[in-house]
């Protein structure tokens, strides 16, 4: 299944972030840009879900409900 993203919002440092929408998932995207140790401009992406960060950089992580305990 693919992810529904909400509306981007952007940070005054070019960062951007998404929610997908899709209920259970809430898998968050940090669009981020920095300067890299040669003062080059540098950008990845972060995927989080609540406080726990799923992945760096690669493929979107599969749109998928997470199975919370009663």
């Amino acid at each position: 299944m693919k992810h529904k993203w909400s509306e981007k919002t952007r940070q005054p440092n070019g960062d951007s972030r998404k929610v997908c929408t899709r209920e259970g998932c809430d898998i968050v995207c940090m669009s981020c840009h920095g300067v890299d140790s040669h003062g080059r401009q540098d950008h990845w992406k972060e995927w989080w879900r609540g406080s726990e960060k799923i992945q760096v950089g690669g493929l979107t992580p599969a749109c998928e409900p997470v199975e919370v305990d009663a």
